[in-house]
């Protein structure tokens, strides 16, 4: 008998102690979570797709912004306004040409002197202030502004809901001759959008500088709606609309409760990507798991999670950088190049874009590290890596390909281009005044995509044409014959 009873004391005293710690701790684990989560999403989750959207987004306006660009900068068009539009036939084929190469929805030209609307069809219409499709115009020359987008129906294309990338046409002396641009299918990016929304079980959409809404997953709302009018965020759209230097994360109180938003400005679109969660859908979920938290190894398993964040967060930029990038030189290195070229392989192929490689090697390079050491091998590298990085657009691509090796990958560049970087990058070399030693050369092989190419190819050719110029005598430039003998 006082053995069952110490034994009974034992199991009340276990249970007492048990059944209400683990019971506290699963209460004290909920509210923890419920922060928890707060915080994850305002300052992670929501970022996060934030960000893939906007990268999204900047991807595919790039081109279009490129185009618009390249047309407010061409001499054909300007050639065409000052002669006084008279060869209507021209336009139209120009036009036509710029929205079938590169796929657009569609591509116009407005003249300032005559008014007249012209498209890849031809004269199209005369813009006039009383048209409440063309006050888009009107609305444009007033803001100064070099490029702008503008949702609107698109007359021309059947009235498809489209984005307009607009720009002004300006002559060399800076006198305006009209606005030119293109346009895209609205459907692409509402598609992305209800992508987004169905992967990531957030609401994301776009607004411009007065906040209405430019492009969401329901049409009903785009060039409709307002933050500035809507219930529960109306009160914190002005605070939103300002802030264009940095991205924010704020809340407001919606139809079900708490809504966490976090909003970024999207340069040189002037428009805003906001992301938003219901907070009554997280926390519901965690309501559900609340009885699973009493067991007991929940705790450990919580704490090797936040434990481990803690230490990812705390060296992932770390591993990064140093996983993509050279330690003597600072520049990209083998490993990441061969991903950058796979990558803009796929998009080259996708888009049916072009680019070209440079693959250079240091002349006599063993020669210098047997002669004058390998230290000064090493800083002539360093001084080379210099020379060339001052010379490249931001856009190429500079990595170290091996050793004495290194390569330039050209997007959105044709071979006689990326021949005339090499001799420019050559030239440089050559006439550069080194620290480390006398004066270094190099030799080049250039080689741009082919239609049949493979990446193995392309970087087959290019080191093909670099052996080449070994052969000639070094400190040369070769193009790939293959290349140059290519119908493209």
């Amino acid at each position: 008998m006082p053995h069952k009873t110490l034994r009974f004391r034992l199991i009340t005293v276990l249970i007492l102690i048990m059944l209400p710690s683990f019971v506290g701790v699963s209460l004290i684990n909920y509210y923890l979570q419920r922060e928890a989560i707060r915080e994850e999403l305002i300052h992670t989750s929501l970022p996060l797709v934030r960000d893939l959207i906007n990268w999204e987004i900047s991807t595919r306006l790039r081109e279009p912004l490129l185009a618009t660009s390249m047309m407010a900068n061409d001499t054909f068009l300007k050639e065409w306004v000052l002669s006084g539009e008279k060869d209507l036939t021209k336009i139209q084929d120009y036009l036509g040409a710029i929205k079938n190469e590169h796929g657009f929805a569609s591509s116009f030209f407005i003249s300032d002197d005559t008014l007249n609307y012209y498209s890849y069809v031809g004269l199209h219409k005369t813009v006039s202030p009383q048209d409440a499709h063309d006050i888009w115009y009107y609305d444009f020359l007033d803001t100064n502004l070099k490029v702008d987008l503008d949702v609107d129906i698109d007359e021309v294309s059947g009235r498809l809901l489209t984005v307009f990338i607009n720009q002004r046409l300006e002559s060399s002396d800076g006198k305006l001759l009209g606005v030119t641009g293109v346009g895209l299918d609205m459907t692409d990016i509402a598609e992305l959008l209800q992508e987004a929304q169905v992967r990531y079980g957030r609401i994301v959409y776009l607004v411009d500088d007065t906040g209405t809404i430019q492009a969401h997953s329901d049409y009903d709302l785009i060039e409709k709606a307002s933050i500035r009018t809507q219930d529960g965020i109306k009160e914190i759209a002005g605070t939103i609309l300002k802030s264009k230097e940095e991205a924010i994360d704020l809340k407001y109180t919606g139809s079900n409760g708490t809504v966490l938003l976090t909003s970024r400005y999207i340069d040189g679109v002037s428009w805003y990507i906001i992301v938003e969660q219901d907070e009554s859908t997280s926390l519901r979920l965690i309501r559900v798991n609340l009885l699973r938290t009493i067991l007991i190894g929940l705790a450990a398993s919580l704490l090797i999670v936040f434990v481990s964040i803690y230490f990812v967060n705390l060296y992932q930029k770390k591993l990064e950088v140093v996983s993509i990038t050279d330690h003597l030189t600072g520049i990209t290195n083998r490993m990441h190049l061969d991903s950058v070229i796979g990558q803009e392989f796929i998009r080259a192929r996708r888009y049916n874009s072009l680019f070209s490689v440079l693959l250079m090697d240091l002349d006599w390079f063993k020669l210098i590290n047997d002669t004058k050491g390998h230290a000064a091998g090493d800083l002539a590298l360093q001084e080379l890596v210099q020379v060339i990085g001052e010379s490249i657009r931001v856009s190429d691509v500079f990595g170290r390909w091996g050793g004495d090796e290194f390569l330039i990958l050209l997007p959105q560049t044709e071979l006689n281009n990326a021949g005339l970087l090499a001799e420019k990058l050559r030239s440089s070399i050559e006439n550069y005044t080194f620290k480390s030693i006398e004066a270094i050369t190099i030799s080049i092989g250039a080689a741009s995509l082919l239609p049949a190419d493979t990446v193995e190819t392309i970087l087959k050719r290019a080191d093909d044409a670099l052996y080449e110029a070994k052969n000639q005598g070094r400190n040369k430039v070769v193009l790939s014959e293959e290349s140059v003998n290519s119908p493209g």
